[in-house]
């Protein structure tokens, strides 16, 4: 029977190819102790490989330093109704995103100026936010004079 000491065949092949592998090892581990130095690395070296790993910019969670830097901001110019449409409201106004009324559609326009309670109602609804709108349209730099004009731009774009 040719079957009888296949166990102990294996075992003997496994041992043999172990000894071979942790033989390679400790080779490996002994050529690579006699390939490297002790010697110092080269600073300038270490300084460009400080500058590519360098992060690119730095999170900010300090409440203070926040308020510091927003009021530190660029104060810009006031956008007018059109300008703010077509920057922002229009991405989901134009086509009607998620049951935003579109642009130009009339009834909808006044179904939702009713519903609110004229104009001053939408203004509050866009500042305070409404359904998947986020407040003040995503964009918290927003005065309420542009939200307005944004508003009357866009009934009036209704004609309404």
């Amino acid at each position: 029977m040719d079957h009888k000491d296949h166990d102990k065949v294996f075992f003997a092949n496994f041992g043999v190819v172990m000894a071979a592998l942790f033989g390679i090892f400790f080779i490996c581990i002994i050529a690579a102790s006699m390939i490297s130095s002790e010697e110092e690395p080269d600073p300038a070296a270490i300084a460009l490989v400080e500058e590519r790993i360098r992060p690119v910019a730095k999170a900010v969670t300090d409440p203070d330093a926040l308020i510091k830097v927003s009021a530190a901001a660029a104060q810009r110019e006031p956008l007018s109704g059109a300008q703010l449409n077509t920057q922002l409201c229009a991405g989901c106004h134009s086509a009607g995103v998620l049951g935003a009324p579109k642009t130009g559609d009339g009834a909808a326009w006044a179904q939702r100026r009713d519903a609110a309670g004229g104009i001053d109602g939408l203004v509050s609804a866009v500042i305070n936010g409404k359904g998947a709108m986020p407040p003040k349209a995503g964009d918290p730099s927003l005065s309420e004079d542009e939200i307005r004009g944004a508003v009357e731009f866009m009934l009036k774009e209704a004609g309404i």
